[in-house]
């Protein structure tokens, strides 16, 4: 019986043994509830919104690349002992720097390093009389057009009677800046030219021009005109390639925000008539100045 008594009292003490271990085990921590949707930390959300635009606002501040051998749309006077690129498409880049809040920084470069210079982020916009081609649009973005012209063709005045039409162009040295619509219009409606030269600067090409090293270039109509009025030696002669597209603005791919905010800019000066004021002051200061 005793034995008996042994056997229940040890049960019973195992059985509380258990019980106090148990109730003495830390309770296991509650499981993390899953994160809400809205719950990204705050950098990602600044990203998702952050743009080009605001990138240039903290730098206070947009690149223009552009070559400024174009009269009137850009080109370099000298103010008060310094040189300075003017023209209507900086005048057109400083109202998209207003209506930003920021400073327009200008970096003049050859026309066929642009691109370049934009893809790779060194430049934030192109202005430079550029006209929105297939090729060039699978590299980058451009603006609505903001304006149209002729293509005429630039001669030495002594020659303008004989080079009046493309048929008198059989056997010509012909020049045209390189990676230009005018080159593409140089060797593809002047099939017969002897010779095709094609610079990255206008300048190069006019001063080959006046020493005979060929005998005629084809550049769109305002600023042939330019080069004609500002030398008694040139002269546009009456050949027309047409009517252009329409130059645009250059933005890097996905810079969206940028792109909707320079049509805002472009939209607004057309509909206030200022781009056609801007063209009649900046061929008034070409018409002013030698070009060299």
């Amino acid at each position: 019986m005793l034995k008996g008594k042994g056997k229940m009292m040890l049960a019973v003490l195992v059985a509380m043994l258990m019980l106090l271990t148990a109730c003495s085990q830390p309770a296991p921590a509650p499981a993390p509830a899953p994160a809400e949707a809205g719950d990204a930390p705050a950098e990602a959300a600044e990203d998702a919104v952050d743009g080009k635009i605001a990138d240039i606002q903290a730098a206070g501040k947009i690149v223009l690349g552009t070559s400024a051998d174009y009269p009137p749309y850009e080109f370099i006077v000298e103010v008060d002992g310094n040189l300075e690129v003017v023209g209507f498409d900086i005048e057109i880049a400083r109202e998209i720097a207003n209506d930003l809040g920021v400073e327009l920084e200008i970096r003049d470069m050859d026309f066929d390093g642009l691109l370049a210079a934009l893809v790779a982020g060194n430049i934030d916009f192109i202005v430079a009389g550029m006209v929105p081609t297939e090729v060039r649009k699978e590299s980058v973005d451009f603006s609505v057009p903001y304006y149209r012209a002729e293509q005429r063709f630039l001669v030495r005045a002594a020659d303008a009677a004989e080079l009046s039409t493309v048929e008198a162009l059989a056997g010509k040295r012909i020049g045209a800046q390189i990676s230009t619509v005018q080159e593409t219009i140089a060797t593809e409606q002047i099939p017969d030219a002897g010779e095709l030269r094609f610079l990255s600067r206008i300048n190069d090409l006019v001063m080959d021009l006046k020493s005979d090293r060929i005998d005629g270039l084809v550049l769109v109509g305002p600023v042939a005109a330019s080069y004609a009025k500002a030398d008694a030696q040139l002269a546009v002669s009456d050949i027309s390639f047409g009517q252009e597209d329409g130059v645009a603005i250059a933005i890097a791919k996905g810079n969206d925000d940028l792109t909707e905010a320079i049509n805002t800019t472009l939209e607004r000066l057309m509909a206030d008539d200022l781009i056609t004021q801007f063209i009649a002051e900046a061929t008034a200061l070409a018409d002013e100045q030698q070009v060299e």
